[in-house]
């Protein structure tokens, strides 16, 4: 007779460097052959993070990547590739299926815990006093009632 060795599986892990183009950074990424291969399936890193549903995707840093992705494409802000807007506008057109509101962009990837401690701060804002509202849309209409009034300029 024989010892009995018991098989043990461990999956091949590779460390890649994978572009965002969303994002315009390289991550340096520990992934499998079937990652990659799903990646190029997909043709790109962001179209693999944000096409791949959260019980795939099963790791908190293809969430935040994902949750970073998803605000910037919200945001349409001018920090991607502020020097080159029509690549920025190429870009921001490539992802459009996957723009949502930013409010809901804020949510998407959070733990529990973080999206309890996210919702407390919310209820915990301090409410703006009536008063200051009252004189700030006062200011206001006065503000618009002086621009819409015709000024009579007398000659000396």
């Amino acid at each position: 007779m024989s010892t009995r060795l018991r098989k043990v599986w461990k999956p091949q892990l590779f460390k890649r460097q994978l572009y965002s183009e969303i994002l315009n950074h390289k991550f340096t990424i520990t992934v499998t052959a079937r990652t990659l291969d799903l990646i190029d399936a997909v043709y790109g890193f962001d179209f693999y993070i944000l096409k791949t549903p959260k019980e795939d995707l099963n790791s908190k840093l293809g969430m935040d990547l994902k949750r970073a992705m998803l605000l910037r494409l919200a945001r349409r802000n001018s920090e991607l590739y502020p020097n080159d807007p029509v690549k920025r506008e190429k870009v921001y057109n490539k992802y459009k299926q996957f723009e949502i509101p930013e409010e809901e962009a804020e949510w998407v990837g959070l733990s529990l815990e973080e999206a309890m401690e996210k919702q407390r701060q919310l209820e915990h804002k301090e409410p703006e006093p009536l008063f200051k509202v009252c004189v700030d849309q006062l200011v206001e209409e006065l503000n618009a009632q002086k621009l819409t009034e015709p000024h009579v300029m007398e000659k000396k």
